[in-house]
């Protein structure tokens, strides 16, 4: 696909307006065009913003003084028995509202600006330190995991010069060795294990797979916090001995952590009950971190 067609079709995307074949398409393109994936960034960065504008609140009088004049305008047989000045004056009146609309929307477009400008700052300076532009590449990556896991592999790669690694490389890297490098529970194997340079510190990624094919993503990491996901809705729950926060991710969640002096993130967990059993086999499993 061309980039122009792409940028063309990023709104759509981003609302899955498109068929399935597009969709997957356009999946593909970001995953392998930065310039492409910059701009479908955007569309995460002004969604934050315009949940966070205050909702305007619009008084009764001025809806009940519009209604009046817009019968008024309407009602043929009203304006055909006023005087000719009257005419004058309704048509005078009349004249206004584009007037009226023209400052209206000028004031509406100056106001969206202004906390646009504002929430798109605070994003960027904000966030316990995570920039608005990783938080863009993370929603990303969730939204493309559970449909495409291969191309949202290869976009988070390419976005934060990912390597694939084993064991032995990942320490040369990360300076200890991987928790699954020891193995996983009964019912998922290791597919790939990479190592990422990303904002927050250097993570070693591990895509695992189930049995049944689907995929879940275990990050290793140095940084425990939950900002990763934005806004999502989060909670805090014991699962098994370790406490975890859980976040939503609309058909699965994520679920964060601690172990020793690092921290665990599981992408792709389908219910408590699983993040459970990762927690229980990956402590016991693997020895003292470094």
């Amino acid at each position: 696909m061309r980039c122009t067609d792409v940028q063309d079709r990023l709104s759509a995307y981003y609302d899955g307006e498109l068929s399935a074949e597009s969709q997957t398409g356009i999946s593909r393109h970001l995953s392998e065009c930065a310039s492409c994936a910059a701009e479908y960034a955007k569309f995460n960065d002004v969604t934050r913003a315009v949940k966070r504008m205050p909702q305007p609140r619009v008084s009764a009088a001025v809806w009940d003084g519009l209604t009046v004049e817009l019968v008024a305008a309407e009602s043929n047989d009203a304006i055909r028995r006023v005087s000719a000045s009257s005419q004058r004056k309704y048509r005078h009146r009349w004249m206004s509202f584009p007037r009226l609309a023209l400052i209206a929307s000028v004031l509406l477009s100056l106001g969206l600006g202004y906390w646009i400008s504002r929430d798109l700052g605070h994003l960027n300076s904000a966030d316990h330190g995570h920039s608005a532009d990783f938080l863009a590449t993370m929603d990303h990556y969730l939204r493309q995991l559970p449909a495409d896991p291969d191309a949202a592999e290869q976009f988070l790669l390419s976005k934060y010069n990912g390597q694939i690694v084993n064991s032995d490389t990942a320490v040369q890297f990360v300076g200890y060795r991987p928790a699954v490098s020891e193995g996983l529970p009964e019912g998922y194997s290791l597919a790939s294990t990479s190592v990422l340079k990303m904002p927050c510190c250097t993570c070693v990624k591990a895509m695992c797979r189930r049995q049944d094919g689907s995929t879940l993503v275990l990050f290793e990491h140095d940084d425990d916090k939950t900002e990763w996901f934005g806004e999502r809705q989060s909670n805090m729950a014991m699962c098994g001995d370790k406490e975890c926060c859980l976040v939503d991710l609309d058909s699965s969640i994520a679920a964060t952590w601690k172990r020793g002096s690092r921290s665990l993130t599981a992408v792709g967990v389908r219910d408590i009950d699983e993040v459970a059993t990762l927690v229980g086999w990956l402590d016991k499993k693997v020895g003292p971190t470094l």
